[in-house]
This record gives structure tokens, sequence and C-alpha cells, in this order.
């Protein structure tokens, strides 16, 4: 046996550890050399819980609808709802613009989708200073949370995010996982039942 020079003998504990100032990644979403960290996929409850959208075009529609199916509590402010926005008893439709006033602390997350970018910043800014999530239709910058694509077959999910980068790669790996999602999850049910 070939004894190991002291340098190099280091217990895997060792080789585990990470001092603290290597584990925090600064980032700069400006800095484009920088690669940055995943986003957290965390899957919440919607269930009742309040949320805004401001906004009532075809981009609101979808966050309306998949909001609805995850059991949220719906108020969307635009003043006009484009004809594809869900009807549901769990949305409210206020057919104005937004005031400043419409955003209270009591929505769990807010949705800023307007074609207007001077409203979606402002959306942004309101839900900042009270520490709400938003997601912002037109600037991924402003975007505290990513609406990903949903998969979802006998309440086991799974969704597709790029971040904000690229709704098409987004819908095209959602749509591949679409088509086999179903029957893995069944093949997965009666194999560990």
């Amino acid at each position: 046996m070939t004894a190991i020079p002291p340098t190099q003998a280091i217990s895997q504990s060792q080789k585990l550890r990470t001092p603290r100032e290597n584990i925090h990644v600064h980032y700069n979403r400006k800095d484009e050399s920088i690669t940055r960290p995943p986003y957290f996929p965390m899957m919440i409850d919607l269930l009742e819980k309040n949320i805004l959208i401001v906004g009532g075009g075809h981009i609101a529609s979808r966050r309306a609808l998949t909001l609805l199916t995850c059991g949220a509590s719906l108020t969307a402010i635009s003043p006009h709802f484009s004809p594809d926005f869900p009807q549901s008893p769990n949305i409210t439709r206020i057919p104005r613009p937004f005031r400043p006033e419409d955003l209270t602390p009591n929505f769990a997350l807010v949705i800023a989708a307007t074609n207007s970018r001077p409203v979606n910043s402002l959306v942004h800014s309101l839900a900042n200073t009270l520490n709400i999530p938003v997601n912002v239709c037109d600037s991924q910058d402003e975007c505290d949370f990513f609406f990903p694509s949903l998969i979802n077959h006998e309440n086991v999910a799974v969704c597709v995010c790029s971040a904000g980068i690229s709704a098409r790669l987004t819908k095209r790996l959602s749509d591949k996982l679409r088509r086999v999602w179903a029957s893995w999850v069944n093949d997965e049910n009666f194999s560990v039942l």
C-alpha cells in the first residue's frame, strides 16, 4: 500500500466543506458575462389566495387561466378585456384603468400584463414597496417570479420554465412533455402501488 503524503490526505468531510464566501453568488442582471444561478422551482398553494392581474389582454388571459387552474381568486383591472379572458365566479373584473390604490397588501401575488410600459413599471414599483411578488409581462428584470408551463396529470405536476428567456423553448419542451406525461404518471402509479 502506497502512503499518501499528508498534503494530499484530505478527509471526505473536508472535501465537501466550502468557505461561506464561495457559496454566495453576487449576480447583476445587467452583466451578461456572469451566468445566473437557476431560479428556485417552488410549488405553492394558491387555493383561494387573492391575486391581482393588471391587464386584460391575451397575456393576462393566459396568466388568469393558469391561476384559476390552481384555485386562486383573481381581481383583474383593465379598461378592456379580450374575448378570451376567462369568465369565472373566481374573477372580479374591474373595467377601468389601474390606480395605485388598487394594489393593497391583501394580494399574495401581482401580475402586470398591460400593453403600457409605464403602467407595468408602476405596478412593479408598488408591489415591491409592499413586498408582494410580482410578474411583469414585458420586463424580465422586473419579475420576482416567472410563469412556468404547467403539465399536470392526477395531481402529479411538472413545470418547464426558461426564466423569461425563451417562451418558444418553454412551449416546445412542455408540448413534448404533455405528450408523454400522463402515460409516465400512470406507469409509475401502478408500479408504486
